[in-house]
């Protein structure tokens, strides 16, 4: 379910925050669901424990999991929610850095280019 790819330049926790906010955005991990324990998920992926403990300090930081005591870690309820909403105040920065690559004399051309490049990709780095 999640796939993390050992020799991008991605940190490997970096990588499992994205895949767990993909699958809640395609739905593959609704609200409440529980997500694999720190120790599974570090031997299914063959990584240091740390590594996900950090992504998964991450995410509940954010709001997009919770932890119950003795039981586990969940996905919120309005994780997806939050995920679209850091997505779109992205944008903002986006557009800074359009400008600026437009400044230095980026063409439009290769900027589309590297936009489509990434969309066809799926999302994965």
């Amino acid at each position: 379910m999640i796939i993390i790819d050992k020799l991008s330049r991605v940190p490997v926790y970096e990588q499992l925050i994205n895949r767990i906010e993909e699958l809640i955005i395609s739905g593959a991990l609704p609200p409440d669901t529980q997500i694999p324990s720190v120790r599974a998920l570090a031997v299914e992926l063959t990584v240091n424990p740390n590594t996900v403990q950090k992504a998964y300090t991450s995410l509940e930081n954010a709001g997009i999991t919770y932890s119950v005591a003795g039981v586990g870690r969940f996905v919120s309820q309005n994780a997806r929610d939050i995920i679209i909403e850091r997505g779109t105040n992205r944008l903002a920065d986006f557009r800074e850095l359009v400008h600026r690559l437009h400044i230095s004399g980026v063409r439009e051309d290769m900027l589309i280019g590297v936009i489509r490049d990434e969309f066809s990709k799926g999302g994965k780095l």
